[in-house]
C-alpha cells in the first residue's frame, strides 16, 4: 500500500494538542520500517524529534485505506545524503467522528485576546457551531495562545457582535497551506451574543439540526454565565456543550 517513492499527505503531532499538515515521501523500507522525508511550505526536509507521532491521511480515491496510517519516528538517518526519518511500520486507525454539534462554514473578520489582555489579534472565522468555533491565520498566533489557555473571540456577524469567552482545545499548524487553524470551545457569552449566535446559526441554516432544535424554550441558547460564575439562580435552561475534537483529515 505504501510504495517507496510515493508521496502522501501527513498530519504530525508537534505537541500534545497541536497538528501540523506535510508531505511525505517513502524513500526506503528497512524490514516493516520504512524512511521517509516530510516536506513542508517552510522546509523542504523537516526532521522531527524520535517519538513524534505521525498520521498517513487518506486524501486520494486512489488509497484503497478508510481511516489514517499511524506510525512513530524511531530516529533518523543519512539517506543519499539527505536526513530520513525512521518510522515505525504504518498501523491503521479508524477515523471515528467525536463532533457533537453541527457546525456550518463562516468567513468573517474576528478578534481574539487573551483574558485580561488588551491586545487584539486580527484573525477570521472558518467555521461555527452552537459549541464552538474554527478560526483560521496565515500568520503564527501569539506565543501566549497555547492550548487550555481561555480566551476572548469578537466575531463581527451578521447578526450583531458576538463576543465569547473560549478555551482552546486545538491548534493545527498546517505546512502545506502555510496556515494555522485554532479550535476553541465557548464557555460564557453575553445574553445579547448569546441571542445574536442563535440567529447567526438560523441563518446559517443550522436552526433546524437536532441540538439546536433540543434547546429548551427560554430565547437564550445556553446559560452561558451562570454555570461559572453563578449569575442566575434558575439553571433549568443550561446545556451541556459538546468538544470541538481535532479533525481527521486537513481542514480546508
Amino acid at each position: 500500500m505504501f510504495q517507496k517513492g510515493k508521496a502522501y499527505k501527513v498530519k504530525v503531532e508537534a505537541s500534545p494538542g497541536e497538528v501540523g499538515f506535510g508531505r511525505a515521501t517513502i524513500v526506503d523500507k528497512i524490514g516493516e520500517k520504512i524512511l521517509v522525508q516530510l516536506k513542508t511550505s517552510r522546509e523542504a526536509n523537516k526532521v522531527l524529534p524520535k517519538g513524534t507521532r505521525m498520521w498517513f491521511v487518506n486524501e486520494s480515491s486512489e488509497n484503497s485505506f478508510n481511516g489514517m496510517w499511524a506510525t512513530s519516528v524511531l530516529g533518523a538517518q543519512l539517506f543519499s545524503g539527505r536526513t530520513a526519518l525512521i518510522c515505525s511500520a504504518p498501523r491503521l486507525e479508524a477515523l471515528l467522528q467525536r463532533r457533537r454539534t453541527p457546525r456550518a462554514s463562516l468567513d468573517v473578520n474576528a478578534s481574539i485576546r487573551l483574558e485580561g489582555d488588551k491586545s487584539n489579534f486580527h484573525i477570521r472565522t472558518q467555521d461555527i457551531s452552537s459549541s464552538g468555533i474554527a478560526l483560521v491565520s496565515q500568520m503564527d498566533l501569539p506565543a501566549n495562545i497555547d492550548v487550555g489557555k481561555n480566551i476572548v473571540v469578537n466575531i463581527d456577524a451578521k447578526t450583531g457582535r458576538i463576543q465569547a469567552t473560549c478555551r482552546v482545545i486545538r491548534i493545527e499548524k498546517n505546512w502545506l497551506a502555510n496556515k494555522t487553524v485554532l479550535g476553541v470551545e465557548m464557555i460564557d457569552m453575553d445574553d445579547d451574543s448569546s441571542e445574536n449566535l442563535m440567529n447567526l446559526l438560523k441563518l446559517l441554516g443550522l436552526d433546524d439540526k437536532p441540538e439546536v432544535e433540543s434547546q429548551p424554550a427560554t430565547g437564550k441558547l445556553f446559560g452561558w454565565k451562570g454555570e461559572q460564575r453563578g449569575e442566575r439562580e434558575d439553571r433549568s435552561f443550561i446545556k451541556k456543550t459538546g468538544e470541538i475534537s481535532p479533525p481527521d483529515v486537513e481542514p480546508s
